[in-house]
């Protein structure tokens, strides 16, 4: 079903009711069934799978909002998710550090958490995951709203190689561009030697000639975002929606993932 309309399947607008979708459905389901004399099942199975998303109405508003990031991981468990309650059987309080792993799989690589200390975090293949709790109120529901908030974007002086213009990388003189250095040392019981992280490379082997003035070599810079969200009709509690890639920007990588918690006021 990749790239492909939901609503255009079903021949239906997006304004469409719920009474109109169902009605597009059983039209169109008993007219490509496969048990009649000229069924299509291939088609009949479009229909059920446009029609299993459009008429729920939690799905819908994820799909409306994000369209196939849909099917990447965009639709959301919706009301009263509640993390302690996932985890409580699993032997810990759990928290968002779990929720992060849980989801990795759910976008075909690991997540990495935004608080995890690392020898250079500009260095990460991708960036750090965000989790945003946004407040609404009943008044909101089932309207459109713009939510903004400060994520780390791709810095567009140097084009994230944290290279001021001009220039460029120069090996390590103290390593070689091995990004480690060996120290022999004599003891009563001989010679050893000892390996370790270059110290003035940090173990990469190279380094900018001169860092970008607007990134100091981070390769990013913070920035103001906005993404407009369709806010579901009905929330007893919350309603969490998963943005693929929506989150930090990594120097010379991907983009991490956002968590969008809606919270009734």
């Amino acid at each position: 079903m990749a790239n492909r309309d939901y609503y255009n399947i079903l021949g239906i607008p997006r304004t469409a009711s719920q009474d109109e979708i169902k009605k597009a459905y059983r039209k169109l389901a008993h007219q490509h069934h496969p048990d009649k004399k000229g069924g299509d099942e291939a088609k009949f199975k479009e229909v059920n799978e446009a029609y299993q998303v459009l008429s729920d109405p939690k799905k819908k508003s994820s799909y409306d909002n994000f369209g196939f990031a849909y099917n990447e991981g965009g639709y959301q468990n919706g009301q009263d998710f509640n993390y302690s309650d996932i985890f409580s059987g699993m032997g810990g309080q759990g928290g968002m550090e779990d929720i992060f792993d849980m989801f990795s799989g759910m976008f075909g690589g690991g997540f990495q958490r935004s608080y995890e200390k690392e020898e250079s975090a500009s260095w990460r293949t991708k960036g750090e995951n965000l989790y945003l709790e946004v407040g609404i109120k009943k008044d909101d529901l089932g309207t459109q709203k713009t939510i903004e908030f400060e994520a780390m974007d791709k810095c567009k002086e140097c084009g994230g190689n944290g290279i001021e213009k001009g220039y460029g990388m120069a090996t390590c003189e103290t390593c070689k561009g091995a990004g480690q250095v060996r120290q022999t040392s004599r003891s009563a019981f001989g010679y050893f030697t000892r390996v370790g992280v270059c110290p003035k490379c940090g173990g990469k082997g190279r380094f900018p000639e001169k860092k970008c003035h607007k990134c100091s070599g981070e390769g990013r810079v913070k920035a103001r975002r906005k993404l407009d969200i369709l806010v579901p009709e009905n929330i007893d509690n919350g309603y969490n929606v998963i943005v693929p890639k929506g989150g930090n920007m990594a120097k010379n990588g991907q983009a991490g993932d956002l968590v969008i918690h809606l919270k009734l006021k």
